[in-house]
Parts: structure tokens; C-alpha cells; sequence
């Protein structure tokens, strides 16, 4: 733009005309000045612009993209890590992750190799299989900690849980809707499904977790089960278990005694 006038008029409602300027369009534009009067730029002045269509769409696009920064982050805040693991895994790591047998330690192994070789744009999928209490769900966590640590964001969530966050959204009270869920979880850079086959099953949870599997083809997601992968197929049918165990994940089963019944730390 070229300045055609530079000197401050006084303008109606607060504003100080600062100067006119031509857009690209051939558009007069004016350029005014007025003070913030609140919030932390309180007393600072600010420009604003006004006259023609550019700088129209350019003020309506930013509103809409703050509008969905917004949006976005009333999302996020349901998926709040500290409402979503439990106490005793919040303390996860690689680190006190106790193995037992050559199971548990090639899943540590791959476990390592996964954050090591994690990009957004090279997915790679994971399904931990096993009995209850062997650290499917702290090698997960652990997962999804040290790739949060590399700068990507990740979810870990039970599917039960995960299921109950989306009912909630149909409480007419809910900050967030169920689109808005959906949009972070077929987003984010890893998305950790824990103790998939626990929830109970109907029509409307086999759609949503189909819906939710189908539309993450393309990105890294994790899985933990207490079914092996046959025993999948028959709980959740052909159609369904194929998004999760297919030629692009690997299928990991852990083997071993509980840690629970053993008088240890819950360990997943």
C-alpha cells in the first residue's frame, strides 16, 4: 500500500484518523487509532483499518481463526491428562517399567524404538495384547510421554472413558460438542486407545469407535487389549478389528504373572 496522508484528524467514537492509503484493489483504505481500554494491553494504542473488502476479509478470517483456537482449546481441556491416568500410572516411564520374562522386554525394546522413530508423518501403529496387569497400559503411557517430550502432542484415554466423554457432550450444558472431540482425537499426533474391548458393546459404540478408527488411517495410534488378535475379530467383527490389526501395525503380546496379584505397583 502507498500512504497518501499522513496527520492525525480526529475521528467520531474514540478513533484518530491517522492517514489514507491505497490498497492493491484500488480501494481507498483509512487508517485509524484508538486506545485498548482493557484487558493486559490496557492504554496501548492500536491500529485499525478500514475501506475495503481486503482488509475486511482479513479482519473476519482472523475472528474466525481465533474463534476456532478457541474452540480447540475448550476441547482439549476434556482431555486433560491428569483426569484421564490414574495415579499410579501418572508415574509411568521407561525407566521403572519392571520386566520379567523376554516378552516384556522385547515390548520395552519396540517401545523405545517407537519414540525413537516417531514422526507425524510416517505413521507407524501399535497393539499390545495380554493379560490383565503385565504393563500394556504403562508402556503406553510411557509412550505417549516421551513423545509429548519431542514437541507432539498425544492422548492417552480408556476406551470407556473415552466413550463417556462423548455422551457427555449431548448434556445441553457441554462446552464442547461431539464434532469438536472427534476433530482433536482424528487429529492429534498419537492417540493411545487403552483397554479397547472393555467397553460395552452396541450399535452406537461400534459406530463411533469405527468412525474414530477409520478416520486416524494415516496416523500413529496405539492400542492395548486384553485380547489377542483372533479374539478381537470375534468380539468386534471382520470389518472392525481389520482398522486395528492390520499390515501396518504391529502386534505385540505380552506374557507373564500379574503384577496386581503379586502384591506390586498396578502397572497395567
Amino acid at each position: 500500500m502507498e500512504n497518501i496522508e499522513k496527520a492525525k484528524i480526529p475521528a467520531p467514537n474514540g478513533l484518530t484518523l491517522l492517514y489514507e492509503t491505497s490498497c492493491d484493489c484500488g480501494e481507498t483504505v483509512k487508517v485509524y487509532e484508538a486506545e485498548i481500554m482493557g484487558g493486559p494491553k490496557k492504554g496501548q494504542m492500536k491500529e485499525f483499518r478500514f475501506g475495503c473488502k481486503c482488509e475486511e476479509k482479513k479482519l473476519a478470517k482472523e475472528a474466525q481463526e481465533q474463534l476456532k483456537r478457541l474452540k480447540h482449546s475448550k476441547a482439549m481441556q476434556a482431555f486433560d491428562r491428569h483426569s484421564l491416568v490414574n495415579r499410579a500410572l501418572s508415574r509411568a516411564t521407561f525407566d521403572n517399567y519392571e520386566t520379567a520374562n523376554e516378552s516384556q522386554e522385547r515390548a520395552l525394546r519396540n517401545a523405545k524404538k517407537f519414540v525413537e522413530k516417531f514422526h507425524p508423518h510416517k505413521p507407524i501403529n501399535l497393539y499390545y495384547s495380554g493379560d490383565p496387569g503385565l504393563g500394556k497400559s504403562h508402556l503406553s503411557v510411557s509412550i505417549a510421554n516421551a513423545v509429548m517430550e519431542k514437541g507432539y502432542p498425544a492422548i492417552f484415554i480408556s476406551v470407556p472413558k473415552l466413550l463417556r466423554k462423548i455422551r457427555n457432550t449431548y448434556n445441553k450444558n457441554s462446552d464442547v460438542s461431539e464434532d469438536q472431540l472427534f476433530s482433536i482425537l482424528e487429529q492429534i499426533d498419537l492417540l493411545v486407545l487403552d483397554d479397547i474391548g472393555a467397553e460395552n458393546r452396541n450399535d452406537w459404540v461400534e459406530e463411533k469407535l469405527f468412525d474414530l478408527i477409520d478416520n486416524r488411517q494415516g496416523r500413529s495410534t496405539i492400542y492395548t487389549s486384553n485380547y489377542g488378535p483372533d479374539e478381537l475379530k470375534q468380539l468386534m467383527g471382520e470389518r472392525d478389528a481389520s482398522r486395528i490389526i492390520n499390515e501396518d501395525a504391529y502386534t505385540i503380546e505380552l506374557k507373564g504373572d500379574n503384577y496386581r496379584t503379586k502384591g506390586l505397583r498396578a502397572n497395567g
